[in-house]
């Protein structure tokens, strides 16, 4: 009689469903949001790159001039945070599956929705159900993330007790 050694399988952590679709969710919102902003950032910027054409100067010289204003400096910080968006999102389907490193993705997370906020992308007030629905999938993968974090805490003390 042979006997064989069974591989012992890793219970999967309870959290990596709701972290998976917040993660998807927030690449599919930021991920539109950054393409329409960089259709604006086309349009606002065809007659610099027409003028730098002509001139012969570098369109970067020229752009330069344009991130003076205000509405443009607010657009590129904007793009910047999308940008921002679509790679956390990224990085919490690779690491949906771990609770390690899960502490770094919540403050991330919270971090995310602070800036949104402070730069008009999210907003907290009842009246603009829209900017709400976009906090969803922060919290879904805050979520995730504790569920996860509390799970494999409760697989340890279950592995140290019995």
């Amino acid at each position: 009689m042979e006997k064989t050694r069974h591989k012992r399988r890793r219970r999967p952590l309870l959290g990596r469903h709701p972290l998976t679709l917040g993660a998807l969710a927030l690449l599919g919102l930021s991920g539109y949001e950054l393409w329409i902003r960089l259709e604006d950032f086309w349009a606002w910027t065809a007659g610099i790159r027409h003028l730098s054409e002509v001139r012969g100067t570098p369109f970067i010289q020229d752009l330069a001039i344009v991130f003076e204003a205000p509405e443009m400096r607010q657009l590129g910080f904007k793009m910047l945070f999308l940008l921002g968006s679509v790679i956390f999102s990224i990085i919490c389907l690779f690491r949906r599956n771990r609770a390690r490193g899960a502490w770094l993705l919540l403050i991330l997370d919270v971090a995310l929705a602070v800036g949104g906020a402070i730069l008009g992308l999210y907003s907290l007030r009842p009246s603009d159900w829209a900017q709400v629905l976009k906090l969803v999938p922060l919290a879904l993968i805050a979520t995730g993330c504790v569920i996860n974090m509390c799970h494999r805490r409760a697989l340890r003390r279950r592995r140290t007790q019995g």
